[in-house]
């Protein structure tokens, strides 16, 4: 009776969690969306390419997501010249909230 009692609340949970899983997801979509929209916005493509299209100024982006963490794109893109003290991006001007929205879309591009 026990592992019965134990099999259903595991397989239970499980259920729960799998169903939540779709709305997560969209809510995922949803965030990259709105950091993809900040990078519109930013003409962060006049200096920065993205799978070929954009500029060359700046690094190309499209694997940055795998090359950096979350929070050294927070850090960067708060004071960049504290991680590459040579570099040339000027800080993001945006809201901490759109910050954290474009490093959401960063983050994606893998």
């Amino acid at each position: 009776m026990r592992r019965v009692l134990i099999t259903f609340i595991g397989v239970s949970f499980l259920a729960d969690l799998l169903t939540g899983l779709p709305a997560l997801a969209q809510q995922m979509d949803e965030a990259i969306q709105r950091g993809q929209n900040v990078f519109k916005r930013n003409k962060c493509s006049v200096c920065h390419s993205i799978e070929g299209k954009g500029g060359r100024i700046g690094p190309d982006l499209s694997q940055v997501g795998s090359r950096r963490e979350a929070a050294w794109l927070q850090t960067f893109l708060k004071d960049p010249r504290s991680v590459i003290p040579q570099g040339k991006q000027p800080p993001f001007k945006g809201t901490d909230e759109e910050r954290e929205e474009l490093v959401t879309y960063l983050s994606s591009l893998r």
